[in-house]
C-alpha cells in the first residue's frame, strides 16, 4: 500500500488527528503507521476505541500487505508487552491508552462476574418478595422481582430498561434486599452506600428518585427500618465520587486507594465511557457491589466507548445461569431463559420491559424507535405524519421551522403566556416550563438550540410584546452550562428569570437533604456559564422528562451526528406527545443508522477469561 501524506487531512479530522499522524510520519519515516493512526485517532475523535483496518469503507485502505506491514514495525505490537499502538487479530488498531482501557475493563468486569454466589434460600426469596411488592401484580413486575432476587451474590449487577420501567424503584428495593442479607452477601453487617452519576444534574436526579422511592416503601414489614441506611443526600458524580483532582488532571481513588463503599450504585451508565468505567471498577474493593442503571437505547458517551451497550449485549434476553435460573424460576411468574453454553454475564443483566406509564399513546412509537424500526411503521408514521402521540412535521427549511416554531407557540400558549405575567411563582413557573421542551441534535446552526432560541424569542416577542433585544426578561428560561459547587447549581439544571420584589433573580428547583423539593434564586451576574433554554440539545436533555417534545434533527441527511439513539432518546424525554420536526430523509437516515462503535470490549466479555 503506498501512502501519499495527503491522506492526513480529512473533513471530519480534529486538529490533533492530523498533528499525531504528522509526529508519526516525522519520527519513523512510515506514511503507512502514520496513516493508521491517523485513524485511529480520527476514529477516537467519532467515538469509538480503536479503528478497524479491514473495513470496506475504511478511508484510507488498508490492504493484506499493509496490515503485515504493520504488524511487523517496531511501533506496533499485539498488546501482550507496551507498544505504542496495537493491532489486534481482528485487524483493530488502537493507541496504546485505549487498547489498556478495554483490556483492564474487560477483565475486571469478567472476574466479578466469576465471583457469583447464591447466598439466600429460595424461601427467603419468595418471603422478601411477598413483602417487597406487596400489592403490586405478578406480571408487570417480572423482571423486577427477577433483579430483586438475582442481586445479592453479584460483585456486578446491571439492570436495564426504557423510561418508565421502573429502574430507580427498583434499584431502592435491591439495595434493601442487600442490607437485608449484608453478611450472607459477603457485606458488613451495616454495608455502606454510595450514589453516583456522570453528571451532576443527573447526580441530582438521582438523589430526587432514590428519596421518592424510599418514600413509596416506608411501612413495608421487616424493611423499614432499613430504609435509613440507603442515602439520597450525597449522590455525586462520578468525578467527586473518584476524587478527580483538576490540577493534577487525576483521580485520589483509585487501585492502590480504593473507594470505602461497599455498595455503588451509577445512574445513566450509557453516559459512561471506556476509560471512565475502567476508573471506576479499578477504585472498588473485590467485594464490593457494583450497580449500573441505564438504557442501552439511548445516546453513547461523548468519549470513546458504549460500554453499557456492550455489558448487556454479553447476556442478551435476560438470560439466566442454569443455578440461578433454578433458584428464580419458582418466584417469577414466566421461567428465566436458559442456555448449555451462557455467557460469561448471564444472571448479570436484567432488562426491564413493563412501561408503568399507563395511557401513554406515545409509547408504541418509543418502543418502535428503540430498535431498528419497521419498514412499514415508517412509512405509516411519514405517511400518516402521526402514530398515536407521535407527530411527524416536515421541516427542511427555514421557512418551515418557523411554522413549526410558531405552530409549537400557538399549541403552547396556556403554558408560555403565564410565564410573562408579573407576579409569576417560581414553583409554578418551573413547572410550566416541564410541560414542554424542544430538543435539537445540533448545538449550532439555525437548526440547532442556539438558532432555534433566537428565532423562538423573535416569534415570542411578536405574540407575547416582549422586548427581543433585552439579554434578560421576565419569563427567560436558562440552562447552567458549567458545575459551580459552590452555588449548588449543575450543567443542565434550568432555570427561571422573574422580576419580584429583589429585581430580576433567576429560579432554581434545588432538593434539601431529606430529598424534598425547594427553591432557590440567584442574581444574573452571580450564575455559571449558561444559555437560554427554550431549546436544548439532546444530549443536555438525557435523563430528564417532559410531558410534550419536539424533537429537530438537521435537514442534511448526511450530517454524521444523525442517529437511531438520538431520536430514540430525544422522544423518550416525553411522558405523552412528540413531534418531530425534521425532513423525510433526515428521519430515514437517522433511523437507518444505529450506533456501532468500534472496539473489543463486546467481544472481550462474551468470550470470558481465557
Amino acid at each position: 500500500m503506498n501512502v501519499h501524506p495527503a491522506v492526513f487531512a480529512g473533513s471530519d479530522e480534529r486538529a490533533i488527528d492530523q498533528q499525531l499522524a504528522h509526529w508519526v510520519h516525522v519520527r519513523t519515516g512510515s506514511a503507512l503507521l502514520a496513516a493508521a493512526v491517523r485513524a485511529a485517532s480520527r476514529a477516537e475523535g467519532h467515538g469509538h476505541a480503536c479503528a478497524s483496518l479491514d473495513d470496506p469503507g475504511a478511508d484510507p485502505g488498508f490492504d493484506v500487505d499493509a496490515l503485515d506491514a504493520l504488524r511487523r514495525h517496531a511501533w506496533v505490537g499485539d498488546g501482550s508487552t507496551f507498544a505504542p499502538f496495537v493491532l489486534d487479530a481482528r485487524q483493530r488498531f488502537y493507541l496504546w491508552r485505549n487498547w489498556q482501557h478495554e483490556a483492564s475493563l474487560a477483565t475486571a468486569i469478567l472476574q466479578r462476574c466469576a465471583d457469583r454466589r447464591l447466598p439466600i434460600s429460595t424461601n427467603m426469596l419468595v418471603a422478601d418478595l411477598d413483602a417487597l411488592f406487596a400489592g403490586m401484580p405478578a406480571g408487570p413486575t417480572t423482571w423486577q422481582r427477577a433483579a430483586v432476587a438475582a442481586v445479592p451474590g453479584a460483585r456486578l449487577f446491571v439492570l436495564t430498561g426504557g423510561p418508565g420501567t421502573g429502574k430507580t424503584t427498583t434499584v431502592v428495593r435491591m439495595l434493601l434486599m442487600l442490607l437485608r442479607h449484608a453478611e450472607a452477601c459477603g457485606l458488613p453487617a451495616q454495608p455502606s452506600i454510595a450514589l453516583a452519576a456522570p453528571t451532576g444534574k443527573a447526580a441530582q436526579r438521582l438523589a430526587q428518585a432514590i428519596a421518592r422511592g424510599k418514600a413509596e416503601l416506608q411501612g413495608v414489614a421487616d424493611f423499614s427500618a432499613l430504609l435509613q441506611h440507603i442515602p439520597h443526600a450525597d449522590a455525586r458524580t462520578l468525578h467527586r465520587l473518584l476524587g478527580y483532582q483538576p490540577r493534577d488532571n487525576g483521580f485520589g481513588h483509585d487501585a492502590r486507594h480504593p473507594l470505602a463503599a461497599d455498595i455503588v450504585v451509577v445512574d445513566e451508565a450509557s453516559m459512561v465511557d471506556l476509560a471512565m468505567m475502567r476508573q471506576l471498577l479499578d477504585a472498588l474493593r473485590p467485594e464490593t457491589v457494583l450497580i449500573l442503571l441505564g438504557d442501552p437505547g439511548q445516546l453513547a458517551s461523548v468519549d470513546a466507548g458504549s460500554v453499557l451497550a456492550d455489558i448487556v449485549a454479553g447476556a442478551p434476553g435476560n438470560l439466566m445461569p442454569p443455578a440461578l435460573a433454578s433458584r428464580l424460576a419458582p418466584l417469577l411468574p414466566q421461567a428465566p431463559a436458559t442456555g448449555e453454553d451462557n455467557p460469561p454475564l448471564a444472571g448479570q443483566v436484567i432488562t426491564l420491559f413493563h412501561s408503568w406509564r399507563a395511557g401513554s399513546g406515545l409509547q408504541h412509537g418509543i418502543d418502535a424507535l428503540r430498535d431498528a424500526p419497521d419498514p412499514a411503521w415508517l412509512d405509516r408514521l411519514l405517511g400518516e405524519r402521526a402514530d398515536g402521540e407521535l407527530r411527524w412535521r416536515d421541516c427542511a427549511d427555514p421557512r418551515q421551522l418557523q411554522r413549526c416554531v410558531d405552530q409549537w407557540i400557538a399549541d403552547h400558549a396556556a403554558v408560555l403566556q403565564p410565564l410573562f405575567k408579573p407576579g409569576a411563582e417560581a414553583a409554578q413557573a418551573l413547572s410550566q416550563l416541564r410541560q414542554g421542551q424542544i430538543l435539537c441534535a445540533l448545538r449550532d446552526g439555525p437548526f440547532g438550540a442556539q438558532g432555534i432560541n433566537a428565532l423562538f424569542t423573535r416569534r415570542l416577542a411578536a405574540r407575547f410584546e416582549l422586548d427581543p433585544r433585552q439579554a434578560w426578561y421576565h419569563g427567560r428560561p436558562v440552562i447552567v452550562t458549567r458545575n459551580d459547587y459552590a452555588r449548588g447549581l449543575f450543567n443542565g439544571d434550568v432555570g427561571i428569570a422573574l422580576q419580584g420584589a429583589q429585581g430580576l433573580r433567576v429560579w432554581f428547583e434545588v432538593s434539601d437533604r431529606d430529598g424534598n423539593s425547594g427553591l432557590r434564586s440567584y442574581s444574573p451576574r452571580a450564575l455559571p456559564a449558561h444559555e437560554t433554554a427554550w431549546a436544548i440539545t439532546i444530549h443536555r436533555s438525557q435523563g430528564s422528562e417532559y410531558h410534550d417534545v419536539a424533537v429537530v434533527l438537521p435537514p442534511d441527511a448526511d450530517n454524521r451526528l444523525l442517529c437511531r439513539e438520538l431520536v430514540y432518546t430525544g422522544v423518550s424525554r416525553a411522558r405523552q406527545r412528540a413531534e418531530l420536526w425534521c425532513s423525510e430523509a433526515s428521519l430515514r437516515a437517522a433511523l437507518h443508522r444505529p450506533i456501532r462503535r468500534q472496539g473489543g470490549l463486546r467481544e472481550r466479555l462474551r468470550e470470558g477469561l481465557r
